[in-house]
């Protein structure tokens, strides 16, 4: 059941991607003064907009950053269950945003902040940046894999 967490962050990410492409890009259709707007807009590069315009390689990153991270899920098969669960977060924030390069050339953002000079952003980078945060964390603290007690 926990391995279709992905396919549901990335079901949910498309659904709403979905509505947001259906309005006019650079007009807000929704905003919280001082806080956030949700806008539609297309980013064509990485995070922060890095390597704008080159969409096959960020295609081809993004596959194998993710098939990198699959193969650590099923090869470390003791990992607990708050690493486990950042993992398929972080693979469905991923595929969220890959389905989004492959079919629409760039990612669908619709997130804006308005109390900081951020780019917008969406429900994947979401999923992505807390998923990375929280692997961080259980890294620093030393609780990526369970251990077993060998008494």
């Amino acid at each position: 059941m926990r391995f279709l967490i992905p396919f549901i962050v990335a079901a949910v990410d498309q659904w709403i991607k979905h509505a947001v492409r259906s309005l006019p890009y650079g007009r807000a259709f929704f905003c919280v003064p001082g806080l956030f707007e949700l806008l539609p807009s297309i980013n064509t590069g990485a995070a922060f907009s890095l390597l704008r315009g080159n969409n096959a390689l960020l295609i081809l990153i993004s596959a194998a950053l993710m098939l990198f991270a699959i193969v650590c899920i099923y090869r470390t098969m003791h990992l607990t269950k708050q690493a486990s669960a950042a993992c398929l977060f972080l693979l469905g924030g991923g595929l969220g945003n890959l389905i989004d390069r492959i079919v629409f050339g760039g990612v669908t953002d619709y997130i804006r902040i308005l109390f900081l000079d951020f780019p917008v952003f969406n429900l994947a980078d979401i999923c992505i940046t807390c998923s990375v945060f929280v692997l961080i964390i259980l890294l620093l603290i030393n609780r990526l894999e369970e251990h077993e007690s060998y008494e």
